[in-house]
């Protein structure tokens, strides 16, 4: 009779849905563990890199430390990957980006209530704010750490080169502060700027591939969702209709899992793809080649001058530039059977971003006669563009 097989059929799923909780407490608590001690791992090699001289890995190591812990909520190893980012930016002079960190750093300190962190975050956030000549804000921020250290006692809660303990937040002690920190500053403004175009490359494909991810994840949910609910009405149909017809579910829902598997594994190998690709791309961007055409294209914007390309390796380092930024541009000019070496020194320098006015004082010309030169060179092109088309109606 159906109440024969009630109460144990209860038992059963009670059991099962036991189980399916305590694998899941246990999957999140290893993850938990994991992601502390993958970040502890990315601390520890940025300070290598650090030590090295090597500032593009360092970030890139702390970036990674920080994108593990973007999901978590707010705990000490957060506010210290913060904090740690922010210092790295200070002390190669990108007080923005210092200002940014130390900030998420100390809001998380604020929401945690933790005086020892808002001492902290509070005392670097009045020297970043110093660095950029906002020095009511940095007096503010200078003041809340001396209010929070002294009513704490403190005073040593975080390594103080620059005197912030004692500082009266005066004029003089602010500039002398000032004047210490952009002694200390390590790096370029050439070495800054990579940094930045480094940083913001890595969150771009961080973001896609989060976003892949979390795309990922949802159809896995789905399938999971519907691989469970499948076998329970498998279960029912076990004990209520029948062990064939249960089986017979319990097969196709295998079977469909398995395509699902599939699907996930062909963008699983596309993704691969297109990442190694774009770590192609990153290796040619940063070759000896381009680093140079770079360091000669940041001089003469900087400081434009008569003919300031003098030799035929600079014009082919920065024609392979521009190739390595816009693939087939070399190839593409070469198809103009009328273009002159002129022609083509000017549409890459355009290519490259150069100005008008920038381009006049290359080559000792008025801007107007530059124009002229790139309207010649445009109707060359089209000219070109249409005898190219009319040969394949032909």
């Amino acid at each position: 009779m159906w109440y024969d097989n009630e109460y144990p059929m209860k038992h059963i799923v009670y059991f099962i849905f036991t189980f399916i909780v305590c694998c899941i407490i246990a999957s999140y608590n290893a993850v938990d563990s994991n992601i502390s001690d993958d970040t502890l791992v990315w601390f520890e090699k940025a300070k290598y890199y650090e030590s090295e001289g090597d500032a593009a890995n360092a970030m890139i190591c702390y970036l990674n430390a920080l994108d593990n812990l973007k999901e978590r909520q707010d705990t000490v190893l957060k506010v210290s990957a913060y904090t740690r980012l922010g210092d790295f930016h200070f002390r190669y002079g990108m007080y923005e980006k210092a200002v940014e960190n130390h900030r998420k750093g100390y809001n998380i300190a604020l929401r945690m209530k933790d005086d020892k962190l808002i001492c902290e975050s509070a005392g670097k956030l009045g020297l970043d704010y110093l660095m950029l000549n906002q020095k009511d804000t940095a007096r503010y921020f200078i003041e809340r750490y001396h209010a929070i250290a002294f009513e704490n006692k403190l005073q040593n809660v975080f390594k103080d080169d620059y005197g912030l303990c004692s500082m009266k937040v005066k004029e003089s002690d602010l500039n002398s502060v000032v004047k210490s920190v952009r002694a200390d500053s390590l790096g370029t403004l050439v070495d800054r700027e990579k940094l930045m175009s480094l940083e913001a490359d890595f969150n771009h494909e961080k973001a896609l591939l989060r976003e892949e991810n979390t795309r990922k994840n949802n159809m896995i949910n789905i399938a999971t969702g519907l691989f469970l609910f499948g076998a329970f009405s498998a279960l029912s149909f076990f004990f209520y209709r029948g062990r064939k017809k249960a089986e017979i579910n319990l097969d196709n829902i295998i079977k469909e899992n398995n395509d699902m598997k599939g699907y996930y594994d062909c963008r699983e190998n596309y993704l691969c793809e297109q990442e190694k690709q774009l770590r192609i791309k990153e290796e040619l961007l940063l070759s000896g080649t381009n680093v140079g055409a770079v360091a000669l294209i940041n001089k003469m914007k900087s400081s434009p001058s008569y003919m300031p390309v003098n030799t035929a390796d600079e014009w082919n380092s920065l024609f392979m530039f521009a190739d390595s930024l816009f693939p087939g541009f070399s190839v593409s000019l070469d198809a103009v059977d009328e273009l002159t070496e002129r022609d083509k020194e000017i549409s890459c320098l355009v290519k490259l971003g150069f100005t008008t006015g920038q381009l006049a004082i290359f080559y000792g010309i008025s801007p107007g006669s530059v124009t002229k030169a790139k309207f010649r060179i445009q109707k060359k092109i089209e000219a070109s563009r249409m005898s190219g088309i009319s040969t394949l109606g032909a």
